[in-house]
């Protein structure tokens, strides 16, 4: 059994030899940063070592059980391996400190890092397809109080999702953020919370954007550079010697429609987009980290308090979204809640007639008769036992009109407050979103319970 899940049967290619021994499967690692002879060199070298099989098995398992992160800890006493699947963390068996220190020393040989260095911090990245998709990997080890720790970060080398609805967006509100990014003037605030999936619904967003019958630049700083997308032009400036109003300058030249500013940077910035904005009758997109909507809307304010009363005169909406796991289709299970649930989530009687689960399986210890003995219990091939597979969003969009502004400006030190006026104009917030989600059976009650506490 792993992590009390059925353990799938072994392949041909990551089984033990005849005598015992951890056979590496066979996937093709590409050095990235280093010459082809060199790595070479370096696959050579790796593989002659012995603990090579285990660190491809480890990486190769993570990539297939939909690890997106690799954390292994190293102490005096061993190893603890964990791999983050929909963004909670699963611990492995823990490996006894020579095993895993032949596997570390491997993997650090094979990307042509230092063995022996186990204090300062060293990063290296590799390319390899895996199930036909093409993957990039980035491996990090450095030093802390207790030993040594080594983070492994698996992406795919293109973006899987590329709309709004994979993400998990309702399709009334895609049209109505659509509405305000394929607007003609004002300033759209799109944000989410630390780990909440920031980049991909930035990139995600703008992807989606009508750019083909309007002229996109993006101000950015190339100390921080932006992933590439297609017909947003980049203007970059180096925030470490010149302003960043020169160069927003010199592509004002070019009259674009819109101006994409993953930060507004500065009050000159936000003089000009305002100016741009009211005055030439062009559009902005820009982003921060927040809560929820409102929590992003009074942040940018507090940034440039000199231009507070600019910015909230141009922003036309704010975008937030927070992720949670998605229940998994295969084995999900609908009940129905109970009456008194449903008034303490603030849903009117008779609207919502059942929720879903999560189907997961006992722990080990319970697997058993009335007699004590094990019994086999089927476990669900897709999710393998875990109740949920992959992750989604869920989205609040705010429209800040003439009443929202005069609300932002009233209570602007109780942001409760403004919550409360903006539910009364029929906002709906992550909770309403949430109880939504769960209505139709994407994801589980427990999940938007864990979202809006913050967990």
């Amino acid at each position: 059994m792993i992590f009390g899940r059925k353990k799938p049967k072994a392949k041909k290619e990551d089984a033990a030899s005849a005598d015992g021994q951890l056979v590496a499967p066979p996937i093709e690692i590409k050095q990235m940063g280093v010459s082809k002879e060199e790595a070479q060199g370096l696959t050579i070298a790796a593989r002659q070592l012995p603990g090579y099989p285990l660190a491809i098995i480890v990486i190769v398992n993570a990539i297939a059980g939909r690890a997106d992160r690799i954390l292994m800890d190293f102490s005096a006493q061993g190893a603890v391996v964990r791999y983050r699947i929909d963004g909670i963390w699963e611990t492995l068996p823990p490996m006894d400190r020579p095993t895993a220190d032949a596997a570390l020393v491997a993997m650090k040989k094979l990307l042509g890092l230092n063995p022996a260095e186990r204090r300062a911090k060293q990063d290296a990245k590799f390319a390899t397809n895996f199930q036909k998709i093409d993957w990039v990997v980035s491996f990090s080890s450095f030093g802390v109080p207790n030993g040594e720790r080594v983070l492994v970060s698996i992406d795919t080398k293109k973006p899987t999702l590329k709309t709004l609805e994979e993400l998990g967006m309702r399709e009334s509100m895609i049209k109505d953020f659509l509405s305000f990014t394929n607007g003609n003037q004002g300033l759209v605030i799109i944000s989410a919370p630390p780990t909440h999936g920031l980049p991909t619904l930035w990139r995600v967003g703008l992807e989606n954007t009508d750019k083909f019958v309007r002229d996109f630049v993006c101000l950015e700083d190339k100390n921080e550079p932006e992933p590439d997308i297609i017909n947003v032009t980049p203007f970059p400036y180096d925030s470490k010697t010149e302003p960043p109003l020169a160069t927003l300058s010199k592509l004002l030249l070019k009259q674009p429609d819109v101006l994409v500013l993953p930060s507004l940077v500065n009050d000159d910035v936000v003089e000009t987009v305002f100016d741009q904005v009211t005055v030439h009758g062009r559009h902005a997109i820009t982003r921060i980290v927040a809560t929820d909507c409102v929590d992003a809307l009074l942040q940018v304010l507090r940034l440039y308090p000199k231009q507070a009363k600019n910015i909230l005169k141009i922003t036309s909406s704010v975008l937030c979204a927070r992720l949670v796991r998605r229940l998994c289709d295969k084995c999900k299970q609908p009940y129905q809640p109970n009456p008194q649930l449903l008034q303490k989530l603030g849903v009117p009687p008779g609207r919502i007639t059942k929720l879903y689960n999560p189907t997961i399986p006992p722990p080990p210890e319970q697997r058993v008769d009335a007699n004590g003995k094990p019994i086999e219990i089927e476990i669900c091939k897709k999710c393998n036992g875990r109740g949920y597979y992959g992750r989604m969003a869920i989205f609040e969009l705010l429209k800040v009109d003439d009443e929202i502004r005069k609300a932002v400006i009233k209570y602007a030190g109780e942001p409760d407050k403004i919550r409360a006026f903006a539910k009364q104009r029929n906002h709906l917030s992550f909770q309403d979103e949430g109880i939504a989600a769960c209505a139709v059976g994407n994801t589980s009650l427990q999940e938007i319970q864990k979202m809006l506490s913050g967990k």
